[in-house]
């Protein structure tokens, strides 16, 4: 995340030119057209971004996507495919943990180098830096985040769900834990009202509120991303969606080194962190982009009850929502699409309605205030494919294929209303990898349900895009092709042909059913199994189950 005020290198701390090559896995074959293209460029992207590469820290190597640690965290969903280390830069932050529990958000080096960093994070309360003198390294968390423990955690069960290492979650467990019961009991975090996470009034997840414009300098700084316990706060639903995850997260883990009790806790909190978001926060439409706990600063000039925040998508890919409320924010994405359609090349914003005159140092149509984000259009793309609204998910790649096309074929971080890119941005892998995950995950349909796909789902979706045949292959890593299916739809017979292969134990496969047909009958290795119906909002499927990873499933719907 490209964050106001910081200029970050790297180039001081022993750095290994990065190019491993993208290996095979993730891959759509002949017939997928653009969509493998699509998939492609992205990847190609991933690796020729400024940030990828191999890092010295604390005596070790370690494998970097980007160095905020929550942008590297929130790229993973993408290099969980190609890379195999997925702990080494996790454990450097997990391992300067503060006393309290709290993680910082990035390091530096300032090793012959102005240090001027180091008189920023001097202006904030020092709990929020550290300078390791010895290593001429320094660490900083942005006040007014909250996001950094439980995203901790998502990092660390994409390391379990790609590798299986229970050594590694042994080892950090503990860590995990004391950054969720930070968030839980620090006076700057934890609303006792509520008894959800809170806030600074930022646009949704963002690192910075907006000042009074009568503030300058080092005031307007402290005012602009500074978090004291005068601050004024709300609730921002996308924090507590991510405690939601984090605990249902930290229940499994839990469940897989044997701590069966400890697990349970942590999914009853997990269920008590659902039922207060979605009895405070959801406004009937979606989530409101703030609950005030403390009036809302008057120079923010918003409706938060009414207006929508970028974290919506983020929380239907997190489990928080039912069909229903899913469907209610796609549909509050069409509506926005609609009305701007004649001004935006599509509805990815940050927050709307925007924020005028400004918000802090952006004017309407910048940055988080009415830029178009990839990484909104990513999460929105993948719920949809998930949620019964797969043609409108197929519009949004359409949109992701204009974009491109318009920045030779490159997808940027942040976008203005024609499609080109914005000079500000965050990293640009974020989106990236954020439409990667909704190719793989929401076109193709494969979905990891265990570890190393011990269980997989298969929803091909194909169908939504007009494609009658083609190829996928996904897994982890270098460690071979996990999955892979072929897929054949014959539109005259209605009738759809998969074969499967991969290192899968068991599979349920979910066929999307033509339109105006309404059930399917179904054989695997050619004998008949019973077929479930699943109907998803505006969508159905027909669902057979199976074990083995070599099949051929033939399906003929009715």
């Amino acid at each position: 995340m490209k964050k106001l005020f910081l200029s970050i290198s790297f180039l001081s701390i022993f750095l290994f030119p990065f190019f491993s090559g993208i290996k095979a896995q993730a891959t759509f074959g002949e017939g997928s057209e653009v969509y493998a293209t699509l998939l492609n460029d992205l990847k190609s992207d991933l690796y020729k971004g400024e940030w990828v590469k191999k890092v010295t820290l604390d005596g070790k190597e370690r494998l970097m996507f980007v160095p905020w640690i929550r942008d590297h965290i929130h790229t993973m969903k993408a290099y969980k495919y190609w890379e195999k280390d997925m702990a080494s830069y996790l454990d450097f932050f997990m391992g300067r943990q503060t006393e309290k529990g709290m993680y910082f958000d990035y390091w530096d080096s300032y090793k012959d180098k102005n240090v001027g960093q180091l008189f920023f994070t001097n202006c904030f309360d020092n709990e929020f830096y550290f300078v390791d003198v010895n290593n001429q390294v320094f660490f900083f968390r942005m006040p007014i985040e909250a996001d950094l423990e439980y995203l901790l955690i998502e990092g660390v069960y994409t390391n379990w769900q790609t590798t299986g290492d229970q050594a590694f979650l042994k080892q950090w467990l503990p860590t995990l834990v004391k950054g969720m019961k930070y968030e839980m009991t620090d006076p700057l975090r934890w609303s006792s009202k509520n008894l959800l996470v809170k806030r600074p009034y930022s646009i949704d997840t963002w690192d910075f509120t907006s000042q009074p414009d009568s503030l300058k300098s080092v005031d307007r700084l402290l005012y602009h991303i500074g978090n004291t316990l005068e601050t004024p706060k709300g609730i921002m639903h996308g924090d507590n969606s991510g405690m939601f995850q984090a605990s249902k997260q930290l229940s499994r883990l839990f469940e897989a080194v044997g701590q069966t009790e400890t697990a349970k806790e942590w999914s009853l909190q997990g269920d008590l962190f659902l039922l207060r978001l979605n009895t405070v926060c959801w406004n009937g439409k979606y989530y409101s982009h703030f609950i005030p706990e403390e009036p809302v600063p008057a120079q923010i000039k918003t409706d938060p009850i009414n207006s929508i925040g970028l974290s919506n998508t983020y929380s239907m890919n997190r489990g928080v929502t039912t069909p229903e409320m899913a469907a209610s924010i796609i549909k509050t994405y069409q509506e926005i699409g609609e009305k701007t359609k004649n001004e935006s090349v599509a509805p990815w914003f940050g927050i709307y309605p925007f924020i005028a005159p400004h918000f802090g140092n952006y004017a309407v149509g910048e940055y988080m205030n009415g830029a178009v984000l990839p990484l909104v259009g990513g999460e929105l793309t993948k719920a949809a494919f998930q949620n019964g609204y797969e043609k409108y998910a197929v519009e949004q790649l359409k949109v992701l294929q204009q974009i491109m096309n318009k920045n030779d074929g490159k997808l940027p971080g942040c976008v203005n209303a024609d499609g080109t890119a914005q000079k500000e941005a965050i990293p640009s892998e974020w989106g990236q990898a954020a439409f990667v995950s909704a190719l793989v995950e929401g076109l193709a349909g494969v979905v990891d349900k265990s570890i190393l796909f011990q269980e997989v789902e298969i929803s091909p979706r194909w169908y939504f895009a007009g494609v009658n045949q083609t190829s996928v292959n996904v897994g982890y890593g270098s460690d071979g092709n996990q999955v892979r299916y072929d897929y054949t739809f014959s539109p005259k017979s209605n009738q759809v042909r998969i074969t499967t292969e991969g290192k899968f134990n068991r599979f349920s496969l979910r066929v999307p059913i033509p339109e105006k047909l309404k059930s399917a009958i179904a054989t695997i290795n050619g004998r008949k199994v019973p077929v479930v119906i699943d109907l998803v909002n505006q969508s159905r499927y027909a669902e057979v189950k199976g074990n083995g990873s070599v099949n051929s499933i033939d399906m003929k719907f009715k």
